[in-house]
């Protein structure tokens, strides 16, 4: 497993700031959590379900592309992070998703 943040300099208020995702040996997304300006967030995958929402596309190997300064950071994280993230994301409300399902 590999694990990925993205800091979205650039976005709508409705649009998350930050995205950690861990992503598998085929480097497809498994489980993804948003945070958003406002406080909000949103975690996907895994025990959370709702993998429909996951990028259905396989992240690059090489990060650099996704950078774009100004807008968009993109950079490997330690494992330790994003299940530190992970389990604060469990310990926060899913905002209004589960209106949806």
């Amino acid at each position: 497993m590999d694990y990925v943040l993205l800091t979205y300099l650039v976005h709508d208020d409705d649009e998350p700031n930050y995205v950690y995702s861990e992503v598998d040996s085929n480097r497809m997304e498994t489980r993804r959590v948003e945070f958003f300006t406002n406080g909000m967030c949103f975690a996907y995958g895994g025990d959370r379900g709702h993998e429909e929402v996951l990028n259905p596309e396989p992240f690059p190997s090489d990060l650099k592309p996704w950078n774009k300064p100004g807008e968009v950071e993109a950079v490997t994280i330690p494992r330790s992070l994003f299940i530190e993230v992970w389990g604060q994301a469990q310990e926060t409300p899913d905002g209004f998703m589960n209106l949806f399902y």
